[in-house]
């Protein structure tokens, strides 16, 4: 890793998918294969990640995946959606797994955005990159799930972008362990850097 200084005039905090579908034990996601568990060991230090930027008075965004249960473009695909793959389709419109994570909504601040999307990457169809300009942001971090669904395809569409990419390496999870890292290890080589919450810790200036 080159030795970063980063400007927190030009930093901002991306927190991904971190709702009920994605991390409660209750949820669809929580009750199928997959579990939820590497979700919610991530929530510590995400909390951590909350307090050290809203500190340094940076930016923090928050994604919140919604999904249509009669979905017509879901319908209408002859190789299956990866919601038909997994057997589970999570955040539902309408229902508490599009909310938060209680811990986490817990310490949302008044002046957090919010961006909705319904696709993967959240810069997809939404004014993600529209926020990101206004607020002068430069270097963007990244944490939330899953890493090698939600979390490369915005890593990738915001490399696209020509924003510099810091992914918080203990405050991302996904749901295959061999994809998580496998996601990481490409991040590492080709988009950004992969530091963990105490490497960034003296990075902001």
């Amino acid at each position: 890793m080159t030795t970063l200084s980063i400007p927190k005039m030009e930093a901002a905090l991306l927190i991904v998918d971190m709702q009920n579908g994605f991390v409660h034990s209750e949820s669809r996601m929580g009750q199928s294969f997959a579990g939820t568990k590497k979700q919610r060991e991530i929530v510590p230090s995400i909390l951590k990640l909350i307090d050290l930027f809203s500190s340094a008075v940076i930016p923090i965004i928050w994604s919140q995946q919604e999904h249509f249960l009669d979905d017509k473009t879901r319908e209408k695909r002859v190789i299956r959606p990866h919601s038909i793959k997994q057997g589970f389709l999570p955040c539902l419109r309408g229902t508490w797994e599009t909310e938060i994570f209680a811990p986490l909504k817990a310490a949302m601040r008044q002046e957090d955005h919010i961006v909705q999307k319904h696709r993967a990457s959240v810069f997809y169809n939404t004014n993600l990159e529209t926020k990101l300009r206004m607020l002068g942001t430069r270097f963007l971090f990244i944490s939330g799930c899953n890493t090698e669904f939600c979390i490369e395809s915005t890593v990738r569409d915001a490399y696209a972008r020509d924003f510099e990419i810091i992914v918080v390496r203990d405050c991302v999870a996904g749901i295959m362990p061999e994809f998580h890292e496998s996601s990481l290890a490409v991040i590492e080589s080709y988009f950004g850097e992969v530091l963990t919450l105490e490497q960034i810790r003296g990075l902001i200036q």
